[in-house]
């Protein structure tokens, strides 16, 4: 099964929206750091997994999955070899939830 980002390699890029006014000028502009996993870590996470949203928290992740913010932390133990700092983590990473 492909997924949406098959062709694009492991690394980490930056996605940019760009607002632009009606004459093509651009007035705004977001950026957010986007990490490509590798495909075998994809495949070997399959269910129970989650994929990073641009805007997600580890507190955020923990309080819609497990209704409560605070265990972000089993969320950092189970993927302490992903995540470096728990306080940033990046669009497209792909972490294990613990049951």
């Amino acid at each position: 099964m492909e997924s949406f980002f098959s062709d694009i390699e492991a690394g980490v890029y930056t996605l940019r929206l760009d607002e632009v006014n009606e004459n093509g000028i651009v007035e705004g502009r977001l950026e957010l750091p986007f990490k490509r996993e590798e495909e075998a870590l994809i495949k070997a996470m399959g269910e129970g997994s989650i994929t990073v949203q641009p805007g997600n928290s580890l507190w955020r992740i923990a309080r819609k999955y497990y209704g409560k913010g605070i265990q972000y932390v089993e969320i950092f133990d189970r993927n302490s070899h992903l995540i470096k700092d728990p306080d940033l983590i990046y669009p497209g990473q792909v972490f294990s939830l613990p049951n």
